[in-house]
């Protein structure tokens, strides 16, 4: 196979899945890691691609990655059983819990009505910056104590990010923190998010979290976006719609 046809088969792959691992790549052309990485810089200096540790990602409307040019509304309804049979798995983890910090993303909205009520008389604080997550959360009506954070508005992601959102967080603590990704690479176990934004308070999230826990669809695996995301060493559960795998967390993640 010539260059041009692999490139445009390059091509091709990542109009349809929006990223494209070097794994992936080899499979697909049947050619070395090395022939990959060849063709992705080619592409990226054409300005045709973007890439990222361990593929590459489309360029559109100045974003980049699976999910980021897709806004909330779009995201919700893709994969909602996988989505809502994680929320389920999740539901007794969370029993119990005083204070939960929940991020923004679609994966994580559906845990706002599995969410168990706390016992007469008890709240469970939650704060979120997901402005639907709120108002979900706050139609449960009494027994939670929902906030939601300072910053600006992303209207793409219906949620408020930047240096203001993440301010908000200083002084508090929280049981859990429950985030999803943009992508999971399984052989290295990095992860990945769709916007810098979204990144830096899922982050906020997590490090302010005695237990942090991942909520991902399996349609996310070994997918790239360009921004990382820490490692699954970073937490302490992977929750998928499979069940839930234990992570034994990285020496020094506190």
């Amino acid at each position: 196979m010539i260059a041009e046809e692999r490139r445009a088969k390059i091509l091709d792959a990542l109009n349809s899945k929006g990223a494209l691992s070097v794994n992936d790549a080899c499979d697909l052309l049947c050619v070395s890691r090395m022939t990959v990485h060849r063709d992705m810089e080619s592409l990226s200096a054409a300005g045709m691609l973007r890439k990222v540790h361990g593929g590459a990602v489309t360029i559109s409307n100045g974003t980049n990655g699976v999910d980021a040019a897709r806004s909330f509304t779009e995201r919700k309804p893709a994969n909602a059983e996988a989505k809502q049979r994680i929320a389920q798995h999740l539901a007794p983890i969370l029993a119990g819990a005083r204070n939960l910090a929940l991020d923004a993303s679609s994966t994580v909205y559906e845990i706002c009505h599995t969410l168990p009520l706390p016992p007469a008389g008890q709240n469970v604080f939650v704060i979120t910056n997901g402005i639907p997550h709120f108002e979900a959360l706050h139609r449960r009506g009494p027994g939670f104590h929902v906030a939601i954070t300072g910053g600006e508005l992303h209207p793409r992601t219906e949620s408020l990010v930047g240096p203001l959102a993440v301010r908000a967080l200083e002084g508090l603590r929280f049981d859990f923190a429950i985030v999803s990704a943009a992508g999971l690479m399984e052989d290295t176990g990095e992860l990945y998010d769709g916007t810098p934004e979204g990144a830096a308070m899922k982050l906020a999230f997590l490090g302010r979290s005695t237990k942090r826990i991942l909520a991902l669809d399996n349609s996310k695996l070994n997918l790239i976006a360009p921004y990382p995301l820490g490692v699954l060493g970073d937490f302490d559960l992977m929750v998928t719609e499979n069940g839930i795998k234990e992570v034994k967390r990285r020496k020094g993640k506190t």
